[in-house]
């Protein structure tokens, strides 16, 4: 540690000022968040809008949802066997995915679907999946 502090007090005030400006900046890069621009699931987007979906299911077994395994899989929530359940998330890609895993196991991906500002999307879980 003695090389560094006999380094640092050869520098000028200026260079010192400088190298610790530099130092602020290279550390502020590290300590990012690493969460990429683009993900739709980042809470307090200013551009996002929120999208509301109802989830029916039909089946006896439990199934939790979660949405845009493409951009990193977020957990919605849980519906029960033979329920309901309205998920509101905040959304702002001009399209979705969602995953079901079931409770026995199974699990599927839906289809990509157009989703707009405001939308009130629908999945039916149907009783029997193949």
């Amino acid at each position: 540690m003695s090389g560094l502090q006999s380094n640092l007090r050869s520098l000028s005030n200026r260079q010192l000022l400088l190298f610790a400006s530099l130092l602020t900046v290279a550390l502020a890069g590290c300590m990012g968040t690493g969460r990429r621009a683009d993900n739709p699931l980042e809470e307090g987007r200013a551009d996002a809008e929120e999208v509301e979906l109802l989830v029916r299911n039909q089946n006896f077994s439990q199934a939790t949802i979660y949405i845009s395994p493409e951009h990193g899989s977020r957990r919605l929530g849980i519906v029960n066997g033979k329920s309901d359940a309205t998920f509101k998330f905040p959304w702002h890609l001009p399209h979705i995915q969602l995953r079901v895993k079931f409770l026995a196991g199974r699990e599927f991906l839906t289809e990509t679907l157009p989703v707009g500002p405001d939308d009130l999307l629908e999945l039916l879980l149907p009783a029997s999946q193949q």
